[in-house]
């Protein structure tokens, strides 16, 4: 029968000593499970193996990487739909005629003056 360390006598004594002051029956449970089981071996302890700090950072390293990666594929889509959109809307703006297209844009006066007047030749 393998015996609790020091510090693990004085946890599992801080937990009983919560719990009596919080619930009188849980004590009152765990002191009978604690009289029925007295008599039995410990179970062994279970042994984790520790991850080294270097695996750690490959993991993290390799988690990283594919998060960038995924945001750049992110980055270039959002790139090409907003040259297709930006393509669609200047093709459809200059789709009309240049006289209405010019007059409903911010430089609608420059466009006028720079438009060619009836009689007068196009110079070109």
């Amino acid at each position: 029968m393998s015996s609790l360390g020091a510090w693990e006598q004085q946890a599992l004594e801080s937990i009983r000593d919560g719990l009596a002051g919080s619930d009188p029956e849980l004590v009152t449970l765990l002191t009978t499970f604690t009289r029925l089981s007295a008599d039995e071996a410990m179970p062994p302890r279970a042994t984790l193996r520790a991850r080294s700090r270097r695996a750690i950072q490959r993991s993290r390293l390799s988690r990283d990487r594919a998060y960038h990666r995924l945001r750049s594929r992110y980055a270039m889509v959002a790139w090409v739909v907003v040259t297709v959109v930006m393509i669609g809307a200047a093709l459809t703006l200059s789709h009309g005629s240049s006289q209405s297209a010019c007059s409903a844009s911010v430089f609608g006066p420059a466009c006028a003056s720079a438009a060619p007047q009836p009689g007068m030749p196009f110079a070109g």
